[in-house]
């Protein structure tokens, strides 16, 4: 079965001939493939954030990125990095243009489905914004709103773009919780952020996408919410909040796919080989019967989780994730 084909059979709640896996990143890419990303002098956002340390310590990257197409260089290191792990979805990051990368994806990896990403709801703010956005809240709700709107509505208009580019799959990475629980009243939930987040939803589901929506932390409060805003799968049942993957599958695995969730802030970074390889044959066990799972960690290959592990989860994937063994 071909990776695009077992990532659609499991988001349609079915099994497929094996437990589809992805990231919604990678990190060292030089570890697997032999090749890291590069970064243009005038590129922000994400990945400058993810990059700064390392910069600070080798400007080759940024020197390299001078003699190449950045977008394409780092589109075609993603697609030899993720068929290299035995990824089923691949997730557009790391380019100064991001709807041209898609359009590489595309033509680099006809077989696997292609993602993007969407945000614009409110998510947990950082401590410069944190004051602003409680203050327009509760004191200029309507106002607050409008803006929202405003976003949502550029939202929907990127979806629209990156569905034209070769997407077939929205990703959005916003969180809503900590590991205590939400980090808002749960009315702020129903009334400025599902009913926003399931227009995003809707609109990639009229142009035949599929909708994946991450968040950290205890998000047992809002699941039934969450869930109820059309979401296709859930990412990344938060072990490090005391989320349990077998009880979320047994409440809805037959209303939503489930990703995750080999514990990133422990397992991955601190345990052996032989630790990532039980959690992650505990995770199969756990979720995949009857379909509707993907083998993840519980956030992203970032840098700090030893590579070894990173190739002993995808190897646990590629050898025990087969339905015919689960039976």
């Amino acid at each position: 079965m071909k990776p695009r084909e077992r990532a659609v059979r499991a988001l349609d709640l079915e099994e497929p001939d094996r437990v589809p896996m992805f990231e919604l990143e990678f990190q060292y890419p030089e570890e697997i493939i032999g090749e890291p990303y590069v970064l243009s002098e005038d590129q922000t956002g994400w990945a400058m954030t993810v990059f700064r340390d390392f910069l600070k310590v080798d400007k080759e990257m940024v020197k390299r990125g001078k003699a190449l197409n950045v977008t394409e260089h780092n589109s075609r290191v993603l697609v030899e990095t993720c068929k290299k792990m035995g990824y089923d979805i691949i997730r557009v990051g790391f380019v100064p243009d991001p709807i041209e990368s898609l359009r590489i994806l595309r033509r680099l990896a006809p077989d696997h489905l292609i993602a993007g990403s969407a945000g614009g709801t409110i998510g947990i703010p950082d401590g410069k914004t944190m004051t602003e956005i409680v203050y327009r809240i509760y004191r200029k709700p309507e106002d607050f709103k409008k803006k929202l709107e405003s976003r949502i509505k550029d939202e929907i208009e990127n979806i629209k773009m990156q569905a034209d580019a070769g997407a077939e799959l929205i990703f959005d990475c916003t969180d809503y919780c900590l590991k205590e629980g939400p980090f808002y009243p749960l009315w702020v939930y129903s009334e400025l952020i599902f009913p926003f987040l399931k227009m995003l939803v809707d609109a990639a589901h009229r142009k035949g996408m599929f909708f994946i929506k991450h968040t950290d932390g205890y998000i047992w409060p809002i699941i039934d919410d969450l869930i109820a805003t059309g979401i296709d799968a859930l990412h990344s049942i938060d072990p490090s909040a005391g989320m349990r993957l077998s009880e979320v599958k047994e409440r809805y695995g037959d209303k939503v796919a489930l990703c995750g969730n080999v514990d990133a802030a422990s397992t991955m970074v601190y345990g052996s080989p032989k630790q990532v390889a039980e959690e992650a044959r505990r995770c199969i066990r756990d979720a995949a019967a009857g379909g509707g799972y993907f083998l993840t960690t519980s956030n992203c290959i970032y840098r700090g989780i030893p590579p070894i592990n990173s190739l002993t989860l995808s190897k646990v994937g590629k050898k025990y994730g087969r339905y015919c063994m689960l039976r």
